[in-house]
């Protein structure tokens, strides 16, 4: 954070309240904060049509919105916000409710000091940044899973890997759908992927031979009156390969 300037979004019609928050925020020197400061919903909402903020900093109750109704004003018009709220000493319930409904966390007047609040505001961005991180991150799997599936439908093929160490089998929702296996059989241990095939004794002296020996190959297997193939390679402790009906 050294060095660092964060661009803070005050909303707070109290104008002692909002001279406390800036001294407070003032104080830090690492990272330092730009405020800029509003006393209504509306007002603020303006400043964002125009400038990006690191954090909104925002009271509950201002002239021309109250309670939860605030938090969901503001993030219905800029959804993807870091937003902090500040409530009064009876309003604590309604804090919480305000982080069900996006706020990344509430802080009580008159229950805090600059060192507090600063320390909160940096935990809050720095978990704020981690989350748009992961949500990233899952968006992108999200993908690459999506495509992975499109090339499995084209091609008619099913992924399998077997976790030799955890003994886990792990299944694509193609190959599930194409061995007729219920839904919570994406992961199952490699016994339990195995007795329901026809010819399960074979199958387990296959496993264990590519288990020692590691290496390509391809066995053929039996379930439920269909016939599949499966083309493997042994890597790094998994057996990963491609199941295709015959």
């Amino acid at each position: 954070m050294a060095d660092q300037e964060l661009k803070v979004l005050l909303i707070e019609d109290n104008p002692g309240d909002a001279f406390l928050m800036k001294f407070y925020l003032g104080e830090s020197t690492s990272p330092v904060f730009n405020v800029s400061h509003a006393e209504t919903v509306g007002a603020a909402l303006d400043l964002l049509a125009k400038n990006k903020f690191d954090l909104i900093l925002s009271d509950m109750n201002l002239p021309d919105s109250f309670g939860v109704d605030t938090i969901k004003t503001i993030l219905g018009k800029f959804p993807g916000n870091l937003v902090m709220v500040l409530t009064g000493l009876t309003d604590e319930e309604v804090g919480l409710e305000t982080v069900r409904f996006g706020a990344q966390d509430f802080l009580v007047k008159g229950k805090f000091d600059g060192k507090v609040l600063i320390s909160s505001v940096l935990f809050a961005f720095e978990r704020f940044k981690l989350n748009k991180q992961i949500d990233t991150f899952t968006k992108q799997l999200d993908e690459e899973n999506s495509r992975l599936d499109t090339v499995q439908r084209l091609l008619n093929v099913g992924y399998v890997e077997f976790d030799i160490k955890s003994n886990t089998v792990f299944r694509t929702d193609f190959s599930i759908k194409m061995n007729d296996l219920a839904a919570d059989m994406r992961t199952s241990t490699l016994e339990d992927a195995i007795k329901n095939v026809e010819n399960p004794d074979e199958l387990t002296t296959i496993a264990k031979d590519i288990i020692a020996k590691g290496g390509t190959g391809s066995f053929n297997y039996k379930r439920g009156g269909k016939e599949f193939k499966m083309l493997f390679e042994c890597h790094q402790g998994k057996i990963c390969g491609i199941i295709q009906p015959l």
